[in-house]
């Protein structure tokens, strides 16, 4: 999953589950390192903020045994430069990105937005010797799977991945190991962001006459299209 955010994941955090569950290899890359995030916090709370996100990533990150790389840059201030499209290259080489999964490219907050561009760019040239830093070029380059911003972004879904309710209560034990942020939901509409996804998703599973779903739609860049098998089927 590349995201901007230590917490986007939770767009298709079910499906990660049903990945790992496969014998997958999963790994996360954050954009910006988060320091904005303890939302009614000053300007003075940034290290700190960045911290806790730190530890909170990571702690989702164990469950999958994955990998966890941030790219350290400010939260709210992305911004899709030469140095990001190299440091996303990197990336995306060292975890050795079969299938990636990044936000669509409308949305409510533009480091989403930039993230899941720079993302797109970047993938292409992981198969290019002359980009990068000097690491080893990819044999293929990755597919994108694009997920649910939620309404207002002109968003279709043409992909569905079907959730178990164990698979709907693992998912919202992930979303709340972001502690800091479950809080600051609570504070502005009074739940929290596991609420949210177990709503949305239940939505999402009512298309398919399932309890629950998370919902994609692929890239169509030039080759960077994925497989539908590159998503988990239905459930046993």
């Amino acid at each position: 999953m590349f995201s901007p955010h230590q917490d986007d994941e939770m767009r298709c955090l079910g499906t990660l589950v049903r990945l790992h569950e496969q014998g997958q290899r999963i790994g996360f890359v954050c954009v910006t390192n988060g320091d904005k995030g303890l939302s009614f916090d000053g300007p003075g709370g940034q290290r700190e903020a960045a911290a806790v996100r730190q530890r909170e990533m990571l702690a989702v990150a164990s469950h999958f045994d994955a990998e966890y790389l941030c790219l350290e840059r400010e939260d709210g201030f992305a911004v899709g430069d030469h140095e990001l499209r190299t440091d996303l290259i990197e990336a995306l080489r060292r975890l050795a990105a079969e299938v990636v999964f990044t936000h669509w490219t409308s949305d409510y907050n533009d480091d989403h937005v930039v993230t899941a561009k720079a993302v797109t760019d970047a993938a292409l040239f992981t198969g290019i010797s002359s980009f990068g830093a000097g690491s080893r070029a990819l044999p293929r380059t990755p597919r994108i799977f694009h997920t649910h911003p939620g309404e207002g972004f002109g968003f279709e879904a043409t992909h569905f991945v079907p959730l178990s309710s164990a698979h709907v209560r693992q998912k919202a034990t992930l979303i709340r190991r972001h502690e800091s942020q479950m809080d600051v939901r609570r504070r502005m509409l009074g739940y929290d962001y596991a609420d949210e996804m177990a709503d949305h998703d239940r939505g999402q599973g009512a298309r398919l006459s399932v309890a629950a779903a998370e919902a994609f739609r692929p890239c169509l860049a030039e080759r960077r299209v994925p497989w539908p098998s590159d998503l988990p089927g239905p459930l046993a």
